[in-house]
């Protein structure tokens, strides 16, 4: 369906990028030819994620990040262009959700997940927005 080299060396940050739809995603996207930046919360699912993701030929950065901490996001946006010296697109995926009825989610339960969705979102979208400005060029979903 997409050219073979539609994406080829593109850097796309994806957040969220070790499980689910995101790793399902930067799969696709380093078929295509990009190269990666996954970031996830837990040291161990992203460094599996990036090892697995090298296998669809794609350069893999694996980066533990909380997005709901700016300086954490900072931290992975300035290992992304130490490595790669630009991103291309920011697709912003992480997120968080609770398997309950909406009734038994608590006050901190709901807090947890619009921090994530929300002001995670907010902090990617601010850190490499800025950087996309430099570069003139830049993509953010």
């Amino acid at each position: 369906m997409f050219k073979e080299d539609l994406l080829k060396d593109k850097v796309i940050l994806v957040t969220g990028g070790g499980t689910g739809l995101g790793k399902s995603m930067a799969t696709r996207f380093g078929e295509l030819g990009a190269n990666l930046v996954i970031g996830s919360r837990r040291a161990n699912v992203i460094a599996k994620a990036a090892q697995e993701l090298e296998q669809t030929g794609a350069e893999v950065l694996g980066v533990k990040c909380d997005v709901r901490q700016m300086d954490q996001v900072n931290e992975m946006v300035s290992a992304a262009l130490d490595k790669f010296g630009r991103i291309d697109i920011l697709l912003n995926n992480a997120a968080g959700n609770f398997i309950s009825p909406t009734e038994m989610l608590s006050a901190g339960g709901f807090k947890a997940v619009v921090d994530i969705v929300l002001v995670g979102t907010f902090n990617c979208t601010l850190a490499v927005g800025k950087e996309m400005i430099k570069q003139k060029n830049g993509n953010i979903l």
